[in-house]
């Protein structure tokens, strides 16, 4: 931890510290994000950038991924800077957790945090950089069963340690293959929660079940092929997740229901008191 710079604090994994371009990055990432890197997402929250850095041999000469987090409201900024972890180190504790489980996700290379007093202002988080790819098309379009199959056992995988991702969506599922085998790996782990594997129920695994698709015999295959995985009942299991899986759907269309009246409210008075103002 750099204990002179008192409004910028960081961690780099204990693998990577002897590394000095990584080091380099982020002691001054703060000062540099903004002109430097190659721009891979820009949001009106978190940009994502890559690095590549030359002699980082333990990086597979591929570099480094950084994503910087902004706010989302005054009252998530206020719970970070009040004791609350910030998302950026629980991003990089949660990696170093995945790997000691056995389950796949870039290295968590660092993390680094800006406060003002108190305050958090923004963070970062350091990831070596990854060329697997997204899930969705092989999943969802062409339904390949063995990808599947490999899916489902991982998500078992994760359950069993305890380990609920909370936002399991193909965006951020990804797979490399290897040779007749599937590799995959997670990211945007921030959200994802730790708890004692003989506590965590099927409920408590529910948002990690729901979110991923809408296509229904996709959805079956895998649950079934979870349950498997798990030695559960599985036309029971089935029946669950179904169920877990339609009262999603009604609440999510439901909230985007309100929203949609909402923003149309909002522009009907903008329009009116536009119109009215002259």
């Amino acid at each position: 931890m750099n204990e002179r710079m008192t409004n910028f604090h960081y961690e780099i994994a204990a693998d990577c510290r002897d590394m000095a371009e990584v080091k380099c990055l982020v002691e001054h990432l703060d000062t540099t994000f903004d002109a430097e890197g190659e721009l891979l997402f820009f949001g009106s929250r978190n940009v994502i950038k890559r690095y590549r850095l030359g002699d980082a041999a333990f990086l597979m000469g591929k570099g480094v991924v950084v994503k910087r987090f902004g706010s989302k409201n005054f009252f998530q900024q206020l719970a970070y800077s009040c004791g609350g972890q910030s998302k950026a180190r629980r991003a990089f504790c949660n990696g170093q957790k995945l790997l000691e489980i056995g389950c796949d996700t870039p290295f968590p290379v660092a993390y680094a945090e800006r406060r003002r007093g108190m305050w958090l202002e923004c963070c970062y988080y350091i990831s070596a950089f990854t060329d697997a790819v997204s899930v969705r098309q092989a999943l969802e379009v062409e339904f390949n069963r063995s990808l599947a199959q490999a899916f489902a056992r991982f998500i078992a995988r994760l359950h069993e340690a305890g380990v609920v991702h909370h936002d399991l969506n193909f965006s951020n599922v990804l797979y490399r293959q290897q040779g007749s085998a599937y590799a995959i790996s997670v990211i945007d782990i921030n959200r994802m929660t730790i708890s004692h594997p003989a506590s965590l129920s099927l409920k408590d695994c529910k948002d990690d079940f729901v979110r991923w698709t809408d296509r229904w015999d996709l959805f079956e295959f895998v649950m079934r092929e979870y349950a498997q995985a798990r030695g559960l009942d599985v036309n029971s299991f089935v029946q669950e997740a179904f169920s877990m899986k339609r009262q999603h759907n009604k609440a999510w269309r439901r909230r985007k229901g309100f929203t949609r009246k909402l923003k149309k409210f909002a522009n009907k008075f903008i329009s009116f008191r536009v119109c009215h103002s002259d």
